[in-house]
């Protein structure tokens, strides 16, 4: 990422430290799996995936080059096309739009991503209960994927490795306008019209 796409890389925050990932799972009253717990202890999320952390989103022009739009364009970039939440926002957007659709099971369902660039209205949650993912959006009930997360995280490598779509969800991964960070997206050329391009290609 470091090479093809700093401006992906740039926003992935420090490793959490124990205490901090001890501290979500007591404010969440949980015990996160050890795959959770060591991708949060390899970098905490992204920043950024609530996109007003990039300041103020500028209106004239809205030119893809400026910083906000470069940002914004490179966050989304885990397999399912979502942003990687941090710990802090994890409980947050658990005692949020989750816990608000889920009800009394939410206890059980941590969110790992959300959608940035749709302003965090639909996700990804792990239930706790089985270790597989599922999914979470405003006004639906939560969707089980029935995969586990690093089942869906080697999926997302493989995909990357042999610049094909996802056998999981289908998505293929693209650089984004200006060539500097990646997003998952459905496969077609409307991408490509966009100044997006296939990773790899």
């Amino acid at each position: 990422m470091s090479r093809h796409a700093p401006s992906s890389y740039e926003l992935l925050r420090p490793a959490a430290t124990p205490g901090r990932t001890e501290g979500a799972e007591r404010a969440l009253g949980v015990r996160f799996p050890p795959e959770f717990r060591a991708l949060h202890l390899r970098h905490d999320g992204v920043c950024g995936a609530d996109l007003n952390e990039f300041g103020e989103q500028p209106l004239l022009p809205p030119g893809e080059g400026d910083p906000w739009h470069r940002q914004a364009n490179a966050v989304d970039f885990m397999p399912n096309g979502q942003a990687w939440l941090p710990l802090e926002r994890i409980v947050g957007a658990h005692a949020s739009s989750l816990s608000e659709y889920a009800g009394d099971e939410s206890a059980r369902y941590v969110p790992v991503t959300v959608s940035a660039v749709h302003t965090m209205v639909y996700g990804t949650y792990l239930d706790l209960d089985t270790g597989t993912l599922g999914t979470w959006a405003d006004a639906s009930e939560p969707e089980p994927l029935g995969v586990g997360l690093a089942e869906w995280l080697e999926d997302g490598a493989d995909a990357l490795v042999e610049a094909r779509p996802t056998r999981i969800l289908g998505m293929l991964l693209y650089s984004s306008p200006t060539g500097d960070g990646l997003g998952w997206l459905d496969p077609g050329p409307v991408y490509e019209q966009d100044g997006r391009r296939p990773f790899g290609s």
